[in-house]
């Protein structure tokens, strides 16, 4: 402390202290005792089409004023739940309030039923399905795409190797491409100290929930400890809590992985590069990164953990369209998608290229 400071600043700051300390007190007793659990998912839609456990939802919304429609969804091991956390930090609210009619896709928690699922099984078999029942349910020619992290690679592979796939432009957000440049848990694999085998349960012919939390928790090994530390740093301001709650359900909620895809992915991209270095196939047929000709956006976050930058960038030279942007987030994986910067850079970022390739829909 400098000796010039002014006894009424410091004073003020022991003050200011105090306070939060017994905000924080107060807000960590409500927390534990008497609040329920975190809600996420609030924004209001219906289930509008299913198949096995793959849904389909469609958010309620009386001012449609641009189309086509909006499909949104992300990989196999994580809730689409990402796409609508909470109110003030929702892509599903954003969007409907700027007039897309928007709707979630959710692959479902396997069970041992899907555990030959591979990912042609889950793109061609379940996927391409809602697609049409989203151009059914609205009428629409095309539909426009958002997919997050391993969604984006499983949307690359499939635009890839199928030109009958009716997107009008997709964004692609933390898309996987390039794992020469990959985040440090997946070495094990890389390197052969790690089989896919070793983490596949036998019984079920599934990669259980808690060996892919597993996975992620290599790369921060002391996130339980952080987060309770910033929890309690934060306590003090109106919301945290909530909007702590609702992100750390989703961050930790992971789900089991059929073997055949987890395998897939393992052996083709992260060891083999395929996407990179070619050879990559979904369901037999070989993916032409340069076929893909319709509009993309990349949504890249520079301090990506998880997708670092150098991992997704090469995709957007790689494939053949030529309208391509990219969107670069001061922000971490899931910073990016939540959170200050998503609300400040991501959102209005997203929004105007969604807006650029839309049209505007006649009103009644």
């Amino acid at each position: 402390m400098s000796p010039i400071t002014p006894v009424w600043d410091v004073a003020r700051g022991l003050v200011r202290e105090v306070e939060r300390t017994q905000l924080r007190a107060r807000r960590g007793i409500d927390l534990i005792a008497r609040r329920p659990p975190a809600m996420v998912g609030g924004t209001p839609k219906d289930e509008v089409w299913s198949l096995g456990k793959a849904k389909l939802w469609r958010f309620r919304n009386d001012d449609v004023r641009q189309g086509p429609p909006l499909l949104l969804f992300l990989g196999l091991v994580g809730d689409s739940a990402i796409f609508d956390l909470f109110p003030g930090n929702s892509w599903a609210e954003k969007l409907v309030a700027e007039g897309f009619d928007v709707f979630l896709f959710d692959w479902g928690r396997p069970e041992a039923a899907e555990g030959d699922h591979d990912l042609g099984t889950y793109l061609d078999g379940y996927f391409i399905h809602a697609v049409a029942a989203v151009r059914r349910l609205t009428g629409a020619d095309s539909v426009s795409m958002g997919a997050y992290c391993m969604g984006s690679l499983m949307l690359t592979l499939l635009l890839g190797s199928r030109n009958d796939v009716p997107v009008r432009g997709a964004v692609l957000f933390a898309p996987p491409c390039d794992y020469d440049h990959a985040p440090g848990f997946l070495s094990a694999f890389q390197d052969g100290r790690i089989d896919t085998a070793h983490v596949v349960d036998q019984t079920t012919g599934l990669v259980p929930e808690d060996a892919v939390r597993g996975m992620f928790r290599l790369l921060q090994p002391t996130s339980d400890i952080v987060q309770y530390v910033t929890l309690w740093e934060n306590l003090w301001k109106d919301g945290y809590a909530d909007a702590h709650r609702a992100i750390n359900h989703w961050a930790w909620d992971h789900r089991a992985m059929a073997a055949p895809s987890f395998t897939e992915m393992v052996e083709n991209y992260v060891k083999a590069n395929k996407l990179v270095k070619g050879g990559a196939t979904l369901a037999g047929r070989p993916v032409d990164l340069e076929s893909i000709t319709a509009p993309l956006l990349f949504v890249i976050a520079e301090k990506d953990e998880f997708v670092p930058p150098e991992n997704s960038a090469p995709l957007a030279e790689m494939v053949g369209s030529e309208d391509v942007e990219v969107l670069r987030i001061p922000g971490g994986h899931a910073g990016s998608m939540m959170g200050s910067a998503a609300r400040r850079k991501t959102m209005p970022g997203v929004v105007d290229w969604l807006e650029r390739h839309s049209y505007r829909l006649p009103s009644d």
